[in-house]
């Protein structure tokens, strides 16, 4: 039964269930990517998190559609929810708390559009960085309790800014683009707004484009959410490329003592039992004009080490953690302590 001019509908129709369902798979895919992202963002800024919240409004885009395109209450925590199940499922590296963390920042755009009954500008920016602050509240209560006040106001605060500009201005005249080449029809209640210019269209429609672009080659080149358990391939300036499997060389392992020492993580020292990285690389029969060594997790994080500390230093091991390998780094930085590493390449 369809619903008349003025009566208020209460359940999802079919057309709903589609948007919810293509918005939620589309970011849930690419959410990995915006980690991935983030995790240049961190390297570039010298920190092991925090500073990827730059572009943390990328993740806010979808339900943002998703509310625009229903334009009913509910439909922006369900798409939340739903990508964070489809992001569990594609190998994101946050685990089952990602169902909760979008599902938060779902419901603050359902709250934030609700505020007024027309669609406004300034209500999309303000959703949009309330939800993408969020993300950063949730995950302090759950991982970064020992987290200082002023570096979590400043996450807070560049989340917020990410999800307005990101987030709800990205999504804004991303709706304006689908609706104007006819990809997507407006909410059934939406009124009519003015065309966006063309210009600007395109800008948007090129960001749009290399954002996928980008999230292609992510996924073919460089995300590695699937590797075996334990093993990590070793390539590049050396002789016999191979596969390291941990479980055939725990009679290498060597026990170290190490402090994790982050700009914002500390973990107590602790003993820590592990292979070598050098006899790791050894085995390889390193090239002479070796120079680094990058250590790439799966997530396409990494880490770079002179190759004169790795050949000459026996305390930098790969430990066994809940099926994937860690690199333990003693006097290293903790954004050195690579975790899920899948790649180590000889350069």
């Amino acid at each position: 039964m369809h619903a008349t001019a003025g009566e208020t509908r209460y359940r999802f129709d079919v057309r709903d269930i589609v948007l919810i369902a293509l918005f939620s798979a589309a970011g849930g895919v690419l959410s990995t990517y915006v980690g991935y992202l983030g995790n240049l963002i961190n390297r570039l800024f010298g920190v092991p998190f925090g500073a990827g919240q730059l572009i943390a409004g990328l993740h806010i885009v979808w339900p943002l559609l998703a509310r625009a395109f229903i334009g009913r209450f509910g439909s922006g925590t369900l798409t939340g929810v739903t990508k964070g199940v489809v992001e569990l499922f594609t190998g994101g590296t946050h685990g089952v708390v990602i169902v909760l963390v979008s599902g938060v920042e779902g419901l603050f755009v359902d709250v934030g559009l609700s505020l007024s009954r027309r669609r406004s500008f300034v209500l999309t920016l303000l959703a949009g960085g309330l939800a993408s602050a969020s993300n950063v509240v949730v995950f302090q209560a759950i991982y970064f309790s020992g987290v200082a006040a002023g570096f979590l106001w400043t996450m807070i605060g560049l989340a917020f800014v990410s999800g307005a500009i990101f987030g709800g201005y990205l999504a804004w005249d991303l709706e304006r683009l689908l609706v104007s080449a006819r990809i997507v029809r407006p909410a059934p209640a939406t009124e009519a707004r003015p065309r966006a210019p063309r210009w600007r269209l395109a800008i948007i429609l090129a960001i749009t484009l290399a954002f996928l672009a980008g999230g292609a080659y992510f996924y073919i080149d460089v995300y590695r959410p699937f590797a075996p358990p334990g093993q990590v391939t070793i390539s590049g300036a050396v002789s016999a490329p191979y596969t390291f499997s941990f479980r055939d060389w725990m009679r290498s392992e060597t026990t170290v003592r190490a402090e994790l020492r982050g700009s914002v993580t500390y973990l107590p020292p602790a003993d820590y039992t592990g292979v070598p990285l050098r006899l790791v690389l050894e085995h390889a029969g390193p090239l002479p004009e070796a120079t680094r060594v990058r250590l790439v997790a799966g997530d396409g994080y990494e880490a770079t080490f002179p190759w004169t500390d790795v050949s000459q230093n026996g305390d930098l091991i790969l430990v066994l953690e809940k099926g994937s390998l860690r690199l333990v780094a003693p006097g290293y930085d903790g954004a050195f302590w690579v975790e899920q590493v899948t790649r180590i390449v000889v350069e």
